[in-house]
This record gives structure tokens, C-alpha cells and sequence, in this order.
């Protein structure tokens, strides 16, 4: 268990950062540095890798996400079954083998 105890200085309490009760893990902030500076300029703006809206992966999660508003949240995934194929038979036969045995 990790018993490392985080107290903020007086300059991040100052700001209002919220801390939790648990170890912070990593070296504490800078508010003073260029970065932090930065962030604080633009609120709300998303750092990283803007979102390519035409890429594959994009395309193909729009539309998986039109797919589950269509059809009520269900999404099917996966290969489907061939109700023809020898181990859907086997299988439908076993059951009506079972319940044949229990009634």
C-alpha cells in the first residue's frame, strides 16, 4: 500500500486545484510553467492530435453509432449463424434432446 502523503503548496491551493486524498503519483505541477501557462489561456480546447473526421476509424465508428440509435442500442457484432450449417443442427438436436429427456 502506498502511504506517500501529497500536500499542495500555497500557489496550487491559490488556483483551486482539486487534489484526491490518494498519493499523487509523478512530479507535482508547475503552475508557473509554459505549458500550464498555456492551458490556462485556452479552457476548454482539447490538447493532442485533432480528430480526422474522414479517416477509416472515424468513418467506421460514425457508423457503428448510427447503427446503435437504429436499432434501439442492440449492435451485432460478429460473424452470423448459418442456421443451416452441421453444429447449428447438432446443436437445435441436442436440445430437443434435453428437453425431450426432462418433460
Amino acid at each position: 500500500m502506498n502511504n506517500i502523503q501529497f500536500t499542495p503548496s500555497a500557489e496550487l491551493k491559490s488556483i483551486n486545484v482539486q487534489f484526491s486524498e490518494k498519493a499523487q503519483l509523478g512530479r507535482p505541477v508547475d503552475p508557473n510553467s509554459a505549458r500550464q501557462k498555456r492551458l490556462a489561456t485556452a479552457p476548454g480546447k482539447k490538447t493532442g492530435r485533432p480528430i480526422d473526421p474522414t479517416s477509416a476509424r472515424q468513418l467506421r465508428l460514425l457508423e457503428q453509432a448510427t447503427r446503435k440509435a437504429l436499432n434501439g442500442g442492440v449492435v451485432k457484432r460478429g460473424r452470423p449463424v448459418n442456421p443451416n450449417s452441421a453444429r447449428q443442427i447438432a446443436l437445435r438436436e441436442a436440445a430437443s434432446k434435453l428437453i425431450a429427456e426432462q418433460g
